[in-house]
């Protein structure tokens, strides 16, 4: 499992305007021109991670032949 770290995802003039969070894929977002940076870190180190489903295993339906006798 990837650790609790903020990745920038998006940039509009160089300033970060959406983040998430490398462990739970939460995403934090910021306005470019009102201090998107703070605010998306502020977010961030708010948050708390949610548990992510461990993925299923695939289903394999076998059919069986029939025989004839």
């Amino acid at each position: 499992m990837a650790k609790r770290n903020l990745r920038t995802v998006k940039r509009v003039r160089g300033v970060p305007v959406l983040g998430i969070c490398e462990q739970c894929n939460a995403q934090f977002t910021g306005d470019p021109n009102m201090g998107a940076q703070a605010a998306i870190q502020a977010q961030f180190n708010a948050h708390t991670c949610k548990p992510q489903p461990a993925p299923q295993p695939a289903v394999v339906t076998v059919k069986k032949a029939k025989t004839k006798k």
